[in-house]
């Protein structure tokens, strides 16, 4: 609590600083790159033509000294191309990023900012484009999309990128139950894995049972990256059992007790990796893990070039430093030791940011971030302890829980003015969005929270404290992942609330791979992550959002494990709240496969009217400004950008074409 207090002297001096109103959505332009899909194409928009390629110096070294193919050789023969936010950068340099630990997604380094998709959202047209793909035709009635590659595209080894690396992921990885126990249920529109059919080395197209248009929400998604959607297969079949026979033997001889176990090894290129030689067609690329960071450099057969034909990237590498605290990696970027950070830092880190900059050499900027609630808890259905289980399951107890909550004390304390206190659901930019669906059970009323707890016949014991039916104290634990934005100063607060209406309440940090293992088997009392895709472009990809019941938050594992193994693993779901749940869960499969708009806005409502009522999530605080900082000498940064995972994090700022100029 003291240090919420600290922060709450910070509210009046943060506010001098941060010029408008409460962030929402707006059409407002926001500074980007813009992409071509093919030298023809750019031509075509801007009449100029680009004659030839260009490469960086150090990769001209290597192509003098006969190491390395001439550029022309290894860009596709149609690269991207990329027009830079403000102009034609400068090859060189390396860039300095923070993470708390190597292996995090909550990581400024080596996650998001190296790892792009075949296709990917206009940030300002929210229309899906090509990007390492070089284009798509979806059929008229939704059931067929065809995907097109890049003719000539390399992985980082030089070896080709072409359908069979797609078709392997599908055939070899997707259908084959030892490496994918639960088909994915994104690839299952209509109940049934959808159809992959190679027309030729470049084109794919995929069919679906159903109607399906959030595909392309998929496909400019995450849903279309390395290790998603495709594979290295000429690198990773050394380790496949159908393709090696020795696979189990060599996956001894790695220290791994079954072969697919080791194949997953290899193929991992998440900020996990730790196969220094699996080949990838990232901008950057690993060349060293340790604990203490992680160095990514340059792919010489990146397959993007900028209007000037120069090879992107433009930077050499980026190198990741692990920081042990939030404290340490701020007072890093104010030394000159970071040049850019955003993963980690939160409103409160502004003020002491903003004084620093000139000392630091860089600009703060304040980015919207699209999520409906930073700090978003759900209470675990499936609990295994059956008395927890039944409080958890009556709606009136998380009703009650909601309205204990005190949003805007939270909103001036933690989140400094500058966020919406909300309750969780979709992103106001949704076309069928409803306000009181942010107002429900949000209200902060302690009394109608006790008189709720009062009906279900939670007694105070003589410590003021309520009891459970079986005459035990009512304990609950929060749990959250070390580097969850907002969450520690929220979570404080939301203890004190519950207990001012007699729950007794504790919280939990666990290391992010800890955390994930716990929520993932069902063992939390109250699971915590933000609400994250729920923009429209992105609230319609099936499990993808934190409303699935086996997301990070965790809060009907088992009910979530029966639907999607058809009733092979798991629980069904059972007694009012389960057939809530099912309700719910079915409105959502049905949204998923729907067509005309008229269908899709009145599912759309039944829904959402479901969350509100249900509140299988509870939201606090969404839609804050948040704090990015970068060194003043990296260019073509964008000023304004969507801060979240709704647009990618730092995919959204264009890194392929920032440069340093020192």
């Amino acid at each position: 609590m003291k240090k919420i207090l600290v922060l709450l002297v910070s509210v009046f001096l943060i506010s001098s600083l941060l010029v408008g109103a409460i962030p929402v959505f707006s059409a407002e332009k926001m500074p980007s790159a813009k992409y071509y899909a093919t030298p023809a194409e750019y031509e075509k928009a801007t009449g100029k033509k680009i004659t030839r390629f260009s490469e960086a110096p150090d990769l001209a070294e290597l192509v003098k000294q006969g190491k390395l193919p001439p550029v022309e050789q290894r860009l596709p023969k149609e690269p991207l191309v990329v027009q830079p936010i403000e102009k034609i950068g400068k090859y060189g340099g390396e860039l300095w990023a923070p993470a708390f630990e190597p292996n995090s997604w909550g990581n400024d380094g080596g996650a998001h900012i190296r790892i792009p998709y075949l296709y990917w959202i206009d940030k300002n047209t929210q229309k899906v484009i090509p990007f390492l793909a070089k284009g798509y035709e979806f059929s008229k009635d939704a059931r067929t999309i065809t995907l097109y590659l890049r003719e000539g595209m390399k992985w980082s080894d030089g070896a080709p990128f072409t359908v069979d690396d797609i078709l392997f992921w599908w055939n070899d990885i997707i259908n084959n139950k030892e490496l994918t126990p639960i088909p994915p249920k994104q690839w299952m529109p209509g109940g049934k894995l959808a159809k992959f059919e190679k027309v030729n080395d470049y084109t794919l197209r995929i069919k679906f049972a159903a109607p399906y248009k959030p595909v392309l929400s998929i496909l400019g998604y995450f849903g279309s990256m390395q290790q998603n959607f495709f594979v290295p297969a000429h690198y990773l079949k050394k380790w496949h059992k159908k393709y090696n026979p020795d696979a189990d033997k060599i996956a001894k001889q790695e220290g791994f007790d079954a072969w697919y176990k080791c194949f997953a090894f290899h193929n991992n290129i998440t900020p996990s990796q730790q196969d220094v030689n699996c080949p990838t067609v990232h901008p950057w690329m690993l060349q060293k893990k340790t604990t203490t960071g992680a160095i990514y450099v340059r792919n010489p057969y990146f397959a993007a070039v900028d209007t000037a034909g120069n090879q992107l990237p433009y930077i050499d590498k980026i190198n990741v430093v692990v920081t042990p605290s939030k404290e340490t990696m701020v007072m890093k970027l104010i030394s000159g030791e970071l040049d850019y950070a955003g993963m980690l830092l939160e409103v409160p880190d502004y003020t002491l940011l903003k004084e620093n900059e000139k000392k630091g050499g860089y600009t703060v900027y304040m980015w919207p971030s699209p999520v409906p609630a930073e700090v978003a808890l759900g209470f675990n259905l499936n609990h295994k302890d059956p008395v927890k289980r039944e409080i958890f399951q009556d709606v009136r107890f998380r009703r009650a829980m909601s309205l204990a909550i005190n949003r805007e004390e939270i909103n001036q304390m933690v989140f400094l003015g500058q966020g919406v206190p909300m309750q969780a659901t979709v992103h106001p930019d949704c076309s069928f969005f409803k306000e009181e669906w942010a107002k429900a059970y949000a209200k902060y009323d302690p009394a109608a929270a006790n008189k709720l707890l009062d009906e279900m016949g939670l007694k105070k014991g003589p410590d003021g404290f309520r009891l459970r039916p079986d005459g035990k104290p009512l304990e609950i634990t929060i749990e959250y992942s070390q580097g969850l934005a907002f969450a520690k100063e929220t979570l404080e607060l939301i203890i004190k609330y519950w207990k001012d209406v007699g729950i007794k309440t504790v919280m939990k940090e666990d290391e992010r791979s800890l955390y994930q293992v716990r929520s993932s088997a069902g063992e939390l009392d109250v699971g915590v992550w933000h609400t994250d895709r729920m923009m429209e472009f992105r609230v319609t990809i099936p499990g993808w959002i934190k409303y699935n019941p086996r997301s990070e938050i965790g809060w009907a594992v088992q009910w979530g494990l029966w639907r999607d193994t058809g009733g092979k693993s798991g629980e069904k779901p059972t007694g009012k709240c389960g057939e809530e749940f099912t309700k719910f869960m079915d409105l959502l499969d049905q949204w998923y496969i729907t067509v005309t708009p008229t269908k899709y806005k009145e599912i759309a409502q039944k829904i959402w009217d479901n969350q509100a009522s249900n509140l299988w999530l509870i939201g606090t605080v969404g839609l804050p400004n948040r704090p990015i900082v970068a060194k003043n000498y990296i260019k073509n940064f964008p000023s304004k950008c969507y801060w979240g995972d709704d647009t990618s994090w730092w995919l959204a700022a264009d890194p392929i074409q920032w440069y340093l100029e020192k």
